[in-house]
């Protein structure tokens, strides 16, 4: 038990000074344990709206929500969000009033608003990622077919 406990102190000891441990540290306490997670996970948290409700420590407003005010029965199939920079993509289908087929789009949004998560390093200040995304414009618009 004893030889068990020293080796879990000999791996476990040295990753509490890595930099990726004091940003997930960092990540969770202004965003508690799994949007910090997240913040520190890969770059881009994505959800499917029609199943999930966004992360609301990482996304104050869903972006979905601009797009379902200014386009008429749009169905957001996808959300993307860039956690680094804060673009966010859409992913969506317009169905015809005939249902005989679905017109794909994808939408880029940018983030009127953000919260920027850092860490104080050796090398200085680092963003961890960006949270709190919100006050959505649509930057761009692409018809995949």
């Amino acid at each position: 038990m004893v030889a068990l406990l020293g080796a879990v102190l000999c791996v476990g000891v040295p990753r509490l000074f890595e930099p990726t441990t004091w940003s997930l540290a960092q990540a969770s306490r202004e965003l508690g344990p799994i949007s910090g997670w997240r913040c520190t996970s890969p770059a881009t948290y994505a959800y499917d709206p029609r199943r999930d409700a966004p992360d609301r420590a990482l996304l104050a407003e869903a972006p979905e929500q601009l797009l379902w005010e200014q386009i008429p029965d749009v169905q957001v199939e996808r959300v993307e969000a860039d956690l680094h920079g804060g673009d966010t993509v859409a992913w969506t289908r317009m169905v015809a009033e005939d249902d005989t087929r679905a017109e794909r789009r994808v939408y880029v949004l940018s983030p009127g608003r953000l919260q920027t998560i850092g860490i104080e390093l050796d090398s200085g200040w680092t963003t961890i990622c960006n949270s709190h995304l919100g006050d959505w414009h649509i930057v761009a618009e692409y018809g995949l077919e």
